[in-house]
């Protein structure tokens, strides 16, 4: 193995482990994205000076391209072209790594090596997850919620981003009249721990059923840390990503072939036992609560959507250029404020025009058209895998918007490379 295909390992398993830099009062900057801008010059001066660059197929690429030219465009027509530039180069930061990924994830040898160092950070960091969630229990909410955002949060998020998190309701969860402090990790909120989370689970499971007996209950076991915490996240559109995207991963599973019905029956009971268990816990009361129509932030949502919907229908074409939405609702709002539409296709639409989302959707469509023909051709668990975590990533993203997410950008677009290789 080459060394930078060890520095690319590296990179997958740091996501979830990830801290930032705070170069200057009011600044934290990500590591991970350094690093990300690292790899990909690295790789572009390999493939200079070998003569030799791999790109995907002419369709994935055109929309690939198109997403990211017409996003840099918006610069043009925003209203605060200082905040367009922000989300610009945010973007240029990671999107690179989709060539990155599909040059390396073309090896089979490294592909798998690839996901079972992504699997692996995303048990550990589940692992570290439950450990801060069932600590509340003993030391109580206050303390451990006073513990996360003072000590641990500002060493991965840095100072200035760990204080507007804290300042946010959303690291707590009534439940059943109790406050509850919900399960996050080093992430900034639960919902993109919830993404990571989801969007991992498919891979472990995969994993689980292609090694041998021995290190299958490991994997097995894993699978079982990372749902639990993807639980106790208490990320309502987590648990509807959960349900397509498992429903994804299993029924063409047990259709498939008869091999595969004995090993997924003994998953099926575990999961249906979990599931009932969960049913009647608290998690129940959260998952029920979502079809409410009296729940606040039910009604909150609506609205947002509502509101974003009429936006889109009146600036269909441009937006208002990427990152100046929060602008347009409050012309006060501060740069990190958490002012968006709370659904992914509906923030695209409104920053970047109908004509931003049918790029980024075009891009997204043909990763997951991708997995599913290798599903069907070669029959191989993981590209089932990849299949289903796309679809847990498309349906959680009807409730949040992970584009800008340090740790979910870098995810989204290895999935989709490992897809189109």
């Amino acid at each position: 193995m080459s060394m930078f295909e060890k520095i690319i390992l590296f990179f997958l398993f740091f996501l979830p482990f990830q801290f930032a830099l705070h170069p200057t009062e009011g600044i934290d900057l990500a590591l991970i994205r350094v690093l990300a801008i690292g790899i990909f010059l690295l790789w572009g001066t390999r493939g200079l000076l070998r003569k030799k660059i791999i790109v995907p197929e002419p369709r994935t690429l055109f929309f690939f391209s198109a997403y990211l030219l017409w996003a840099m465009a918006s610069i043009l027509w925003a209203g605060n072209a200082n905040w367009a530039f922000r989300k610009v180069v945010f973007l240029l930061s990671f999107f690179p790594l989709f060539l990155v990924f599909f040059a390396t994830l073309r090896q089979p040898a490294f592909r798998e090596k690839a996901l079972k160092v992504l699997a692996g950070g995303a048990i550990l960091s589940a692992l570290f997850a439950l450990i801060q969630f069932l600590s509340q229990f003993i030391f109580g909410v206050e303390r451990v919620f006073a513990f996360w955002v003072r000590e641990v949060l500002p060493f991965f998020l840095g100072p200035t981003f760990s204080a507007t998190v804290a300042e946010y309701p959303s690291l707590l969860v009534n439940i059943s009249g109790n406050t509850v402090m919900r399960a996050i990790s080093f992430f900034p909120d639960p919902h993109m721990f919830s993404f990571f989370l989801g969007m991992s689970l498919p891979l472990v499971i995969a994993l689980s059923l292609k090694n041998e007996s021995g290190k299958r209950y490991v994997w097995a076991i894993g699978a079982v840390i990372v749902f639990l915490a993807d639980i106790f996240t208490f990320s309502r559109g987590g648990y509807g990503g959960l349900i397509f995207g498992m429903g994804a991963f299993f029924v063409p599973i047990f259709l498939q072939s008869s091999q595969w019905r004995k090993r997924m029956f003994r998953i099926g009971t575990v999961i249906m036992v979990l599931s009932g268990v969960m049913l009647l816990s608290p998690v129940g009361t959260r998952l029920l609560s979502s079809f409410s129509q009296s729940d606040t932030s039910n009604i909150e949502r609506l609205r947002l959507w509502q509101e974003a919907t009429v936006f889109v229908l009146n600036n269909p074409i441009f937006g208002t250029g990427l990152g100046n939405y929060p602008l347009f609702i409050k012309p006060s709002a501060d740069y990190r404020e958490p002012i968006y539409a709370h659904n992914l296709y509906l923030d695209i639409a409104s920053e970047s025009g109908l004509v931003g989302l049918f790029f980024f959707c075009g891009f997204l469509f043909f990763g997951v058209l991708s997995a599913w023909k290798r599903w069907r051709s070669e029959h191989d668990v993981l590209w089932l895998a990849s299949f289903s975590s796309l679809i847990i990533f498309s349906v959680h993203a009807f409730f949040e918007t992970p584009l800008f997410s340090v740790h979910i950008l870098p995810f989204l677009l290895f999935l989709i490379a490992l897809s189109a290789v």
